[in-house]
């Protein structure tokens, strides 16, 4: 599997501080070929203490690519299988797995603790994504979101875990309501709220050319997936200064429609 990305972000037109964190990295594996790691922290807790949450968040990412996923892609992490040639990658999903529902709750106690120390309440939202092979696995946590779009399809991978969501799938609201709801920036899941956080987690496979779209409120609020299907078709992903520049005119697009957020996303074609 081949991978072209990007990120983009933009700290909009009314914050002063971007309290959004990105990254996205691409390796050579020995044995799996390349794989890839992207991930998206939405900061809360105003001034600059959304931008340490996510950025703490991303950070611990970061030191996991470079320690966990070593271990994870390890043989003695394997379990092996005879009568299934794919048991490998199947198991090191899970390790992965393993390894990032510890990873939630170890950053959920250090935006704790440092919140504690200084006096501060300050969160996180994070959306994942790893790919390696034809396999994938998505990690979320509040409202931050992931999509999928095919030549054919879009969709969104996760659920948002919102008040409004939880409202909209108790059918107490439109999705219209939802759209101008007061509410609608409060989220039942996030890092460094409470004692222990709940991930989604969402596994699956690559079986054609797929881009994944991680992004932030402030960027698919105002932004359709249809409207964004054909820009991020893979065949129209021909680089990553192809993609960077329509990520770019989506920011734009949204700036435009009134959207006062910070806006990031990142951008994976995996072909």
């Amino acid at each position: 599997m081949e991978y072209k990305v990007c990120i983009c972000t933009d700290k909009g037109t009314v914050k002063e501080v971007n309290q959004d964190s990105a990254m996205v990295k691409v390796a050579n594996t020995s044995e799996h070929g390349r794989v890839v790691v992207g991930v998206l922290c939405d900061g809360m807790g105003g001034l600059s203490c959304g931008e340490v949450a996510s950025s703490k968040a991303v950070e611990a990412f970061e030191n996991w690519f470079v320690s966990g996923l070593p271990q994870a892609l390890s043989p003695v992490n394997v379990t092996e299988k005879l009568d299934d040639s794919d048991s490998r990658g199947i198991d090191i999903m899970e390790e992965i797995k393993r390894q990032w529902l510890l990873l939630a709750q170890d950053i959920n106690e250090e935006l704790l603790d440092y919140g504690s120390m200084n006096g501060l309440t300050l969160g996180s939202t994070v959306v994942s994504f790893f790919a390696m092979e034809n396999e994938f696995i998505i990690m979320n946590i509040g409202d931050s979101r992931a999509y999928q779009f095919t030549e054919t399809r879009c969709d969104q991978l996760t659920h948002d875990q919102s008040v409004v969501q939880n409202m909209l799938d108790r059918g107490l609201i439109t999705p219209q309501e939802a759209e101008n709801s007061p509410q609608k920036s409060v989220l039942l899941q996030c890092l460094g709220a409470s004692g222990n956080v709940y991930p989604q987690i969402v596994t699956g496979r690559i079986d054609e050319p797929t881009t994944i779209l991680l992004c932030c409120d402030g960027l698919w609020r105002k932004l359709r997936a249809d409207e964004a299907c054909g820009q991020l078709r893979p065949s129209v992903c021909a680089d990553e200064n192809t993609m960077k520049s329509r990520l770019l005119g989506f920011i734009e697009t949204v700036k435009s429609r009134g959207e006062t957020d910070n806006i990031t996303g990142v951008l994976i074609c995996c072909q």
